[in-house]
């Protein structure tokens, strides 16, 4: 008994490369439905998957008798090497459905991302200078402290000591410096939005 090698590759559902001692042959079909294509000839094999039941029918490669020895071992020969040839072509031309299907297949898995544009930058407007309040904004301050539960004292537009000791305890609690020790501006808005 002599070492046998048979090897199948499957290339998706209808492609299969047989390598084995005797030569290279293709397979293509899906399962129960079978051409195998090899150096001997040509075998259509058709089944029940996973029954065992199947008919096979093989046609041989024709061979000439008629022909001196000489000549027939030359064309054996050319036979065999063309034989060689197309199962190679037919392993190439696999080959390159296979991996040029599954390339494309990789890459939609995997699609080229553009960056995302850069985010416009958002236009701040200078701070307001902070300024002395007038008579109006005084008054105005003084109603606003009042309904916050500061007393500063009649909303009359002065700025008289309850006032001031009202807009210096505002401050404190909403964390706003005053260097200048008197309301300005920045107190005013700050009591607006509260």
């Amino acid at each position: 008994m002599g070492i046998r090698f048979r090897k199948s590759i499957s290339f998706g559902k209808f492609f299969r490369l047989n390598l084995s001692k005797s030569g290279v042959s293709l397979g293509v079909g899906p399962p129960g439905l079978n051409v195998n294509i090899g150096p001997r000839g040509v075998r259509q094999t058709v089944g029940l998957p996973g029954t065992g039941v199947y008919y096979q029918e093989s046609h041989q490669w024709p061979k000439s008798t008629e022909v001196t020895p000489a000549v027939t071992s030359q064309e054996a020969s050319n036979a065999e090497l063309g034989w060689k040839i197309i199962g190679i072509a037919l392993a190439v031309i696999v080959l390159v459905v296979y991996f040029g299907s599954g390339s494309s297949t990789t890459a939609s898995k995997h699609p080229i991302t553009t960056p995302a544009p850069s985010p416009t930058p958002v236009m701040v407007p200078p701070p307001k200078p902070d300024r002395p309040l007038n008579r109006d904004e005084i008054r105005e301050l003084q109603t606003l402290l009042k309904k916050k539960g500061f007393n500063a004292g009649t909303p009359d537009g002065v700025m008289g000591p309850k006032t001031r000791a009202a807009a210096q305890a505002f401050s404190r609690t909403q964390q706003i410096k005053d260097t200048t020790g008197e309301p300005t501006l920045r107190v005013l808005e700050v009591a607006r939005g509260h």
